[in-house]
């Protein structure tokens, strides 16, 4: 039902997405009076430049990733004429929501792309309707994929209102781990100190709620469907409590505790805690090499949590064969 591919498309499609929701955001959050004059001179001009230099490399990232997904889906589904019915297919389903809320996030992506490269000549009011637009097409294509998976009530671990929100939330955490490691490789991290002290405090809190969310999320699960009560239970309750189990201590609680726990959540965390307390009294600029180390390794750890939820997350729900005696 779901192969690796499609594990890989929802990763890299809340990735893509999530970031390009992080840089429309930054963009609304720029200093005014740079954009305004880098629109009249399509961001050519020395106040200007510092900022196209920052989201040319993460808008060109974020759909490099956001293409990606879409291949991955396309690679999965096999066939252009079930892709091109979802294109004219009316809006009754999420799956058709999220192919064009995608399709327009990268058509958006794009656009913004050429305007910071200085294409074409735009205004401001243009501009920032461009970013506002690119962060309500990017906030729908971060949701849906959680909508898509809750809305399977024959998957009990999937069904329910938890799993959006662990999604979005999860796809702006990765988002932010992309835009960070493209500032620093770009250079920018540096340029941007500020900023990205702010988006190193912002993750933090996603962190911090994925963690909250993922607890909740299983213990709801657990609790709704009998908990260790055996009396009574369906094949629905137990499929539940096996699905819950195999993530706690069965056979995807390796990935949950290592990958996602460990990797993804805890030593993100940490990382970013050590971060922010050395850069507390100093922006980013002033940091040393060790900082942008700090601010890749836990990009890197976040990008690899992102990944093993997603893909324990389908495995554990897909993974029960149920029996009941009757």
């Amino acid at each position: 039902m779901f192969s690796e591919l499609v594990v890989a498309y929802l990763f890299l499609g809340g990735t893509g997405a999530g970031a390009l929701l992080i840089a429309a955001v930054l963009m609304l959050l720029a200093d005014e009076r740079a954009v305004s004059r880098g629109v009249v001179v399509r961001f050519r001009d020395n106040g200007s430049a510092a900022y196209r230099r920052l989201f040319v490399p993460i808008l060109v990232a974020s759909l490099v990733v956001l293409v990606l997904g879409a291949l991955c889906l396309a690679a999965d589904v096999g066939r252009l004429d079930r892709i091109l019915l979802l294109a004219v297919s009316s809006p009754s389903n999420y799956l058709v929501v999220g192919f064009w809320a995608l399709l327009l996030c990268g058509t958006l992506a794009a656009a913004m792309l050429l305007v910071w490269l200085g294409v074409p000549s735009v205004s401001l009011p243009l501009f920032r309707a461009l970013a506002v637009l690119l962060a309500a097409v990017s906030f729908v294509a971060v949701i849906y994929t959680g909508l898509l998976l809750s809305g399977m009530p024959s998957v009990p671990l999937w069904f329910g209102p938890w799993l959006p929100g662990l999604f979005a939330i999860s796809a702006l955490s990765c988002g932010v781990a992309l835009v960070g490691m493209v500032a620093v490789f770009s250079g920018m991290a540096t340029v941007f100190g500020r900023t990205m002290r702010q988006v190193v405090r912002a993750d933090m809190v996603l962190l911090a709620l994925e963690a909250v969310v993922v607890a909740l999320w299983l213990g709801a699960a657990w609790l709704e469907h009998g908990g260790s009560a055996s009396s009574g239970a369906t094949p629905t309750d137990a499929a539940a409590l096996a699905s819950v189990a195999s993530l706690l201590n069965g056979a995807c609680s390796l990935p949950f505790w290592g990958g996602l726990v460990l990797v993804g959540l805890a030593a993100p965390f940490a990382i970013e805690t050590v971060l922010a307390r050395c850069n507390a009294r100093k922006d980013v600029a002033e940091a040393s090499l060790a900082s942008r180390a700090g601010l890749l390794a836990s990009a890197g750890c976040v990008l690899v949590g992102g990944a093993c939820l997603r893909a324990v997350v389908v495995a554990a729900g897909m993974l029960p064969v149920v029996s009941i005696p009757f």
